[in-house]
C-alpha cells in the first residue's frame, strides 16, 4: 500500500502509463484521468485554451476541474484533423511569456509536502517513476539537468499496445513512506527564480536537446540547426 494520498499518486501513475501506452504506433486512443492532463494543461498553457473556456472561483468542496467552464465543439473526422494540426502548431510556436511557469504558487511544497517525493508511483501491478528534479520551474526554481533516472528491471515497448510493460526492484515500494529520505533537497539546486519564471541553468538546454523532442512537426529544422541564442523562443519548455 502507498498509505497517505494513495488514491492521488495511483490515479497518476495509472495516466503516466496510458500516456507511454498512447505514444505507441499502433495506439488509437487514451484512457485514465484525463480531466487531471486537461486542466494541467489549461493551467500551465493559456494559449492552448478554447477560446470560450472560462476561469472561475471555486466554491468550498470543489474538485479543480470546476475552474474551467466552456462548450465543447462538435466532433467530425474533418474538424479532429484541423484541430490536431492546429494544437500542433501551437506547440511548437510556443514561447516562455506564453507558458504559467508556476499556476500553484511559488512554494506550492510548503503546502503539499509530497510535491518533493521521488521514487515509483504505484496503481496494481502498475509502478512509474516520479522525478520532480524534471519539473523544478513548476516549484519556482531554475531548472537544471535533473538526476537520471531509475532504471526499470524490465522494459517491454513495442509498437503493439498490448506488449507495453515496465516493472521495477520492489525495494523502491517503500519510498513512499519513507518521505524524508526519499525527497528532493532544493536547496543543491540553483536559488528560487528572481527575475523570469522559464530561467534554467547554463546546461539545461544543451542536455534537453540531446535527450528530447525540440519540435512536434517533421517539417521544423533538425536539432542541430538549433543555436543556443534562439532556443529560448523555439524549443517546447
Amino acid at each position: 500500500m502507498l498509505g497517505e494520498y494513495a488514491w492521488g499518486a495511483g490515479a497518476l501513475a495509472y495516466l503516466y502509463r496510458q500516456l507511454g501506452i498512447a505514444s505507441r504506433a499502433e495506439a488509437k486512443g487514451v484512457s485514465g484521468c484525463l480531466t487531471l492532463l486537461q486542466c494541467w494543461i489549461y493551467d500551465h498553457f493559456p494559449t492552448l485554451r478554447p477560446t470560450r473556456l472560462e476561469p472561475r472561483e471555486l466554491e468550498q468542496g470543489q474538485a479543480g476541474a470546476f475552474r474551467w467552464r466552456g462548450t465543447a465543439p462538435r466532433s467530425s473526422k474533418r474538424r479532429d484533423a484541423q484541430m490536431l494540426a492546429y494544437y500542433r502548431q501551437a506547440i511548437d510556436r510556443l514561447t516562455p511569456q506564453s507558458v504559467t511557469w508556476t499556476p500553484y504558487g511559488r512554494s506550492p511544497h510548503l503546502t503539499v509536502r509530497r510535491t518533493l517525493y521521488q521514487g515509483l508511483l504505484r496503481f496494481a501491478e502498475i509502478a512509474e517513476y516520479y522525478d520532480p528534479t524534471r519539473c523544478l520551474r513548476q516549484l519556482g526554481y531554475v531548472q537544471g539537468v535533473p538526476y537520471p533516472p531509475e532504471r526499470p528491471l524490465v522494459v517491454r515497448r513495442p509498437a503493439s499496445t498490448l506488449g507495453y510493460s515496465l516493472s521495477y526492484h520492489s525495494v523502491y515500494d517503500s519510498y513512499w513512506n519513507n518521505l524524508g529520505a526519499h525527497s528532493v533537497h532544493l536547496d543543491v539546486f540553483s536559488t528560487q527564480i528572481r527575475r523570469r519564471p522559464w530561467e534554467f541553468a547554463e546546461n539545461y538546454m544543451t542536455w534537453y536537446i540531446r535527450h528530447s523532442h525540440p519540435h512536434i512537426l517533421s517539417d521544423s529544422r533538425p536539432v542541430d540547426d538549433i543555436s543556443d541564442a534562439d532556443t529560448v523562443s523555439t524549443i517546447i519548455f
